[in-house]
């Protein structure tokens, strides 16, 4: 057991002054009082406590001090407030504030051992990321709701995550001329990440692309009068493609071998909803008028 400080009871008063105080309570001491608001957005928009209803705990409940809901929130909290090593798990379980967040009260958090298995056992299968992928989804749409905003363009990209050992899917990518994973981001056109898929590194650019948007696609599309999708991939095919189409919604993309700012009006695919009001505004895509020239300056 680790001693947390809470059970030192000596106060020092200096004579020449008796209002100052001195204890030896340091563990009460936190530098990272944030892990406290990032609790009160958890409870406030409920994002990871239905988790406990999608995840399968085997453990034996007289053997288990940690409730899978506190595990998960101890390793979300640590990433969110830059500890995103699993090690800094083994000095931060008996930081007051974290602890306070978890729910530890006066108990120490979980080690670095245990959120490992935690993100290998639990949160690593199929049933895992699936209720990652739900916690993201509540997350996002609280925000997308509190922005009220009639259209919505999403940007899909992929980039490279440098790694320096032999982890599960590290390959060496001849683009980025390097060992690293190959991660599919999606964003909303302020900057919002929607979604992240971690792929291995030697897979191409457009891999996994239309599986993954769908979701999105599917979830957002009735909310928005305009929905639309930017690929700032490159994709296999040279000629345009229509790679969905369904329920009133249309994707399509395409690439050729132009410069950068013209392929990206090139790769850039709307989504319109068929049974939109009339009265919505109707206006162009973005490649009707103000698509660069071939050749000018900013076509680079």
């Amino acid at each position: 057991m680790i001693a947390s400080g809470e059970i030192q009871k000596e106060v020092i008063r200096p004579d020449f002054n008796r209002a100052i105080m001195i204890d030896f309570l340091g563990a009460t001491i936190s530098s990272d009082t944030g892990f406290i608001l990032l609790r009160e957005i958890d409870e406030r928009f409920r994002i990871i406590a239905p988790m406990k209803d999608c995840l399968e705990d085997l453990r034996s409940a007289a053997h288990t001090k940690h409730a899978l809901v506190q595990l998960v929130r101890q390793r979300v909290y640590q990433i969110a407030a830059g500890y995103e090593d699993c090690n800094d798990a083994d000095f931060l379980r008996i930081d007051p504030a974290l602890r306070l967040a978890i729910g530890k009260d006066h108990k120490v958090g979980a080690s670095q051992s245990m959120l490992s298995r935690l993100e290998n056992n639990i949160l690593g299968n199929s049933m895992g990321l699936e209720a990652l992928d739900a916690a993201i989804n509540r997350s996002t749409d609280t925000l997308l709701k509190r922005k009220n905003k009639k259209r919505l363009i999403i940007d899909l990209d992929s980039t490279e995550d440098p790694a320096h050992g032999q982890q599960e899917g590290v390959a060496y990518n001849g683009h980025f001329a390097k060992n690293c994973f190959h991660p599919l981001f999606c964003f909303t056109s302020d900057g919002d990440c929607l979604r992240a898929k971690l792929r291995p590194g030697n897979v191409h650019s457009a891999d996994g692309t239309l599986p993954f948007i769908t979701p999105l696609v599917k979830r957002y599309r009735p909310w928005f009068q305009l929905f639309g999708c930017v690929l700032m991939l490159p994709l296999p095919t040279r000629r345009t493609t229509n790679i969905a189409k369904k329920n009133g919604s249309h994707i399509s993309s395409g690439c050729q071998t132009m410069p950068a700012w013209s392929a990206f009006w090139d790769l850039t695919s709307f989504v319109r909803l068929a049974d939109r009001p009339k009265a919505a505004s109707r206006s162009r895509p973005l490649t009707s008028t103000t698509r660069p020239r071939v050749g000018t300056g900013l076509a680079g």
